[in-house]
């Protein structure tokens, strides 16, 4: 059943690889990944390349230094070419399966192929004209001890098959509408930044804002979350991501010395070789703005399955100057133990802790436990969704250092404003 999927060459090829890396000195730091692409003529839907069980064709060079240029950074390779079926190994420099920062990746890498074989067939080692890329599916290896290197294979290519396949019919069909509105948010930079105040508990003054991303007017997209959530599974989320940093701190408020922008990153995407090459701190200069001012806040799309690999990737960005900030803290036990491991530099308290915390007793207690452990830490914390007078008199009466929600400032276009102070203090 293997050779079904692949020619004799290309399991030889994949077999090669992944042992070599399992052996390898990254075998602790790195999981494998397998991409399946369905290509069919668009005319006919017949397959674009004739199978060739003893894998003569020999595309393997054509098609790596395609994916070289098209991936630089990433180590991709060519496995196996048979009749409408495309696979592509990927290296993901994190550890990990499903449901992990790695499968992420892989799910990355994934839509980036789709749509590149889709939009550049010319520039493709494509047999045929007229290919279209019909699904794409993709799994990371379970390479585990104790489980056969020929089942792990065979398993992960059974999940990038399956998964392409779930992707069909009315899913499919919506789900091109909304690539193609996503490619069109890409191409013509239409979505926008507001920006919500961030004030200080005591005194009211206005200590930064967090920059948000919203949809054009009319989008399909219901929502900024649902716009991430999408290009999160569909490989746009560092297209999209880079798109909402540019957006945020261009057209950021004016700040003093002392003031913060919060930005809204996950690890993937800090991790991701072209968020490193230094484009934020070009766009920060352009704005007349200090990494020192810029607060990267981890997002609830953050999944941390490798604390280790985090605190490196951490220690890098603390090292150029940026602060960190743990979002939604209290909104479950992974923001716990991201605190624990992670030691940010903030800890924005969720608004489910927050709302009505003053007619709860529990989450009075909470918000008390959480400040006192940060100040034992070191760690300032902000309080999220504050609606009422009285649950920012409580903020205050517990010791919270910083406030944000609708009762001292809605989401706003700040950009020509002067620094403000003297917000609400309850």
């Amino acid at each position: 059943m293997m050779t079904s999927w692949l020619n004799i060459n290309g399991w030889e090829r994949l077999k090669e690889r992944v042992t070599e890396l399992a052996s390898g000195r990254e075998a602790e730091a790195a999981s494998i990944g397998l991409v399946c692409i369905d290509r069919r003529d668009a005319e006919s839907g017949a397959s674009s390349v004739a199978a060739d069980p003893e894998g003569a064709n020999s595309n393997d060079g054509r098609w790596n230094d395609w994916l070289a240029k098209a991936f630089p950074g990433e180590r991709l390779w060519f496995v196996d070419e048979l009749g409408s079926h495309l696979w592509i190994g990927v290296e993901i420099p994190v550890r990990g399966g499903a449901g992990t920062a790695a499968e992420a990746h892989l799910t990355r890498v994934a839509g980036r192929l789709r749509r590149l074989l889709s939009a550049e067939a010319g520039t493709a080692p494509i047999e045929a004209s007229g290919v279209a890329v019909r699904g794409t599916g993709a799994a990371v290896l379970p390479l585990k001890a104790g489980i056969d290197l020929k089942d792990s294979l065979y398993e992960g290519m059974l999940a990038a098959v399956g998964r392409m396949r779930s992707l069909s019919g009315d899913r499919d069909s919506a789900d091109l509408e909304l690539r193609a509105e996503m490619e069109r948010l890409l191409k013509e930079r239409s979505i926008r930044s507001v920006y919500q105040p961030i004030t200080r508990i005591g005194t009211g003054e206005v200590f930064g804002y967090e920059a948000l991303t919203r949809c054009p007017p009319g989008s399909r997209f219901d929502g900024p979350l649902a716009l991430f959530n999408f290009a999160e599974r569909e490989g746009y989320a560092f297209a999209l991501d880079r798109l909402a940093r540019e957006k945020a701190i261009g057209s950021s408020p004016s700040l003093n010395g002392v003031q913060k922008i919060f930005i809204n990153v996950t690890l993937g995407i800090m991790n991701d070789p072209g968020f490193v090459s230094g484009q934020t701190a070009q766009w920060l200069r352009q704005r007349g703005l200090q990494p020192g001012q810029v607060v990267l806040e981890l997002t609830e799309r953050s999944s941390i399955d490798d604390f280790e690999e985090a605190k490196k990737i951490l220690r890098h960005y603390r090292s150029q100057g940026y602060e960190i900030a743990i979002d939604d803290a209290g909104a479950g036990y992974s923001s716990l133990q991201s605190i624990v491991e992670l030691s940010p530099d903030y800890i924005k308290v969720d608004k489910s802790l927050v709302q009505n915390a003053d007619r709860d007793e529990m989450k009075k207690q909470m918000l008390r436990t959480f400040v006192r452990f940060a100040k034992r830490m070191n760690i300032r914390t902000v309080a999220e969704g504050i609606e009422r007078p009285e649950e920012l008199r409580l903020a205050r009466r517990v010791g919270i250092d910083f406030g944000q929600g609708y009762l001292l400032g809605r989401p706003g276009e700040y950009a020509d404003d002067p620094v403000r102070d003297g917000l609400p203090n309850g």
